[in-house]
């Protein structure tokens, strides 16, 4: 009664303006679960030709808690693509103007990465700050499109995990004969369309959205947040011109920005042929010239106007030793070409987990390209200086992409590394002491997705990190000094073998006349999934691996063993496998462990069980048996 009466209070002294921002007046159900709330979230996009566009954002947010980085404001730009109007405004809990963002607060700062040798790419970035929360941050700003920017497209999220939504628009508008790409995604409402004049348009509004949770195990989030898509269905940048009607047409239009810029010197060309001498197979070939390019070239990004879609041609590489994956791509297929052997680039969304791409959305949705080899049905990734040839590598696995081919190619998909590919087996051996200190020695052999990494570490790692790396990812011991850590890449398969040596103080705790065994040191499975009460969304398990090891531990003189497990254990589970095997004999104790986890997807309602599965897997992996002096 008293908030109430507060309420109605304020609402009778505060100013309208004032009334419009205050965090009383938002309704319980969108502070249920929510860290933001979104009082305005107005977006225009104005395409005015396959040239140019401009973009127009309103937005206000009232910032509930610490919990979300809503005060922070981040627009990218390059050239083609120039910031206007930025205005920001900052409020009290009761609506009430606090201040003016000066224009000295918005930092400008260069977006190229560390492992972009130049780019155009800036960044515009202001972090607001106000102690007292709620408070309400307005932001305003627009935005002129050109070039890559402008052809990639916009998607409009009205609302991330922890934001509810009072009121948000998107709309677009086009000259009347001009084709847009469009699509919403999760949205309550279906879009009006209108014409005015020579322009017609489309308007998605959506109201009184609740918050939605973040879970663990779920889909990512562009596959459960609402969202509107939005692409320019021609474009012209920089004197090149194509349509986005169909993937061939988008293909073709690609194609033309590589045509002609895989020319080869004539030095080149007869160095390839001297390679490729006495070669027996295309195979054969193939690795030589993969090998030579990693030996001769390395990868560099380099992102200026149209070169984020557009390589740099073989000419450039071959002076300079160096690429974007575009770049090193096209060189690559400029060598096959020279030999008679078939490839075309491939796009591809690479990194973290599959993405489902929308094929019935055309769009550019795409950050890396590969090199497809039709001939022997197989990938190149021409980016990496170490590591197999005709390998699809696990960021680039189980995912479409799109062929670029003079006629317009096709969508294709990428091999899946699952979990009988993603294997790593380990054979332990424990030399253990009567004080609970250790020897250890460890041998794995790895395939796929921990071969590319180890492959990688060794590399690129100091012996410092690489011990630290074994210490998180192989063997979980208390005091471990690692005497000995070597890592064996194999050259020509997506295969390594790693070898450790080191002794732990402390591996077995001692008490009295009792040592206190783990029977399992070799990490294999991370943290159990977390509670979710009224679970929201899927399971989606998108990576999955096979652990096989064997732990052989001999035991000190005048111990035997008084306590451990007999049975063995086996769990199953759509999203995984687990068996542990204990043997022992007088002075021995051998373990068997078999640990799979498996790509699922499966209902919200599937996921205590799934839980359940987990946390009693993880309650196997903290076995211990029990060692006794023996009676004299």
């Amino acid at each position: 009664m008293r908030a109430l009466i507060l309420a109605i209070t304020l609402a009778f002294a505060l100013p309208a303006a004032a009334q419009h921002y205050a965090a009383f007046t938002i309704p319980d159900s969108l502070t249920e679960g929510a860290n933001v709330v979104v009082r305005d979230y107005n977006v225009d996009l104005d395409i005015r030709s396959g040239k140019k566009g401009y973009l127009k954002v309103e937005k206000t947010l009232t910032l509930l808690n610490e919990k979300s980085s809503a005060n922070e404001l981040v627009i990218y730009y390059d050239e083609g693509t120039r910031v206007r109007k930025i205005e920001i405004v900052l409020y009290d809990a009761l609506g009430r103007e606090l201040r003016v963002v000066d224009k000295d607060e918005v930092k400008d700062y260069s977006a190229v990465s560390g492992g972009t040798l130049y780019g155009d790419r800036r960044i515009k970035h202001v972090e607001v700050r106000h102690n007292t929360y709620p408070y309400t941050i307005s932001y305003r700003y627009e935005r002129e499109l050109e070039g890559i920017d402008f052809a990639a497209g916009e998607e409009w999220y009205p609302q991330h995990f922890g934001y509810s939504v009072e009121a948000a628009r998107f709309s677009f508008s086009a000259p009347i004969d001009f084709p847009v790409n469009y699509k919403g995604y999760r949205l309550p409402v279906e879009p009006t369309r209108s014409n005015a004049g020579n322009e017609w348009s489309c308007t998605w509004e959506v109201k009184h959205l609740k918050a939605l949770p973040h879970e663990a195990y779920a889909p990512q989030a562009e596959e459960l947040l609402p969202k509107v898509v939005c692409v320019p269905g021609r474009v012209s940048i920089e004197g090149y011109e194509g349509e986005f009607s169909s993937w061939e047409a988008l293909s073709k239009y690609i194609h033309t920005l590589w045509e002609g810029r895989g020319v080869l010197p004539e030095t080149v060309k007869s160095e390839i042929q001297q390679l490729v001498a006495g070669a027996t197979s295309d195979e054969e070939k193939i690795a030589r010239l993969y090998r030579y390019l990693q030996q001769n070239m390395r990868y560099v990004s380099v992102q200026l106007g149209i070169g984020g879609w557009q390589p740099f041609d073989a000419e450039y590489v071959t002076k300079n030793k160096y690429g974007d994956c575009k770049a090193l791509t096209n060189y690559m297929w400029a060598m096959l070409r020279e030999v008679g052997i078939e490839a075309y680039p491939a796009l591809i969304r690479t990194g973290g987990a599959p993405v489902k791409l929308d094929t019935a959305l055309v769009k550019s949705q795409f950050n890396h390209v590969l090199l497809y080899l039709p001939g022997q049905d197989n990938w190149l990734e021409c980016t990496v200086p170490v590591g197999p040839p005709q390998y699809i590598y696990f960021g680039n696995h189980d995912r479409k992409v799109l062929l670029v081919k003079e006629e317009g190619g096709g969508l294709y998909h990428t091999p899946h590394l699952g979990y009988l590919d993603n294997i790593r087996s380990g054979k332990t051996s424990v030399q253990l002491s009567e004080t609970g200190d250790a020897r250890l020695s460890q041998r794995f052999q790895m395939a796929a997705r921990d071969a590319e990494r180890w492959r990688a570490m060794d590399a690129y790692y100091s012996e410092t990190e690489l011990k630290d790396a074994a210490r998180e990812n192989l063997l979980a011991a208390p005091g471990l000094l690692i005497e000995k850590l070597e890592v064996l890449p194999e050259p020509d398969k997506a295969a390594c073998q790693v070898f450790l040596e080191g002794q732990s103080e402390r591996f077995a705790s001692k008490g009295g006349k009792r040592l206190f065994l783990p029977l399992l040191p070799v990490v294999a499975v991370g943290t159990a999934p977390p509670p979710c009460e009224n679970r929201r969304w899927p399971i989606a398990i998108r990576e999955g691996f096979t652990c096989r090891d064997t732990v052989s531990y001999q035991l000190p003189d005048g111990y035997e063993v008084e306590s451990i497990m007999e049975e063995t254990a086996t769990l199953e589970h759509p999203t995984g496998y687990y068996q542990l095997k204990v043997d022992h004999q007088p002075g021995t104790i051998t373990i068997v462990r078999v640990l799979q986890r498996k790509m699922a997807e499966l209902p919200p309602a599937a996921y205590e069980e799934f839980r359940a599965f987990w946390l009693e897997v993880g309650k196997l992996e903290r076995s211990m048996a029990v060692l006794v002096q023996k009676r004299t």
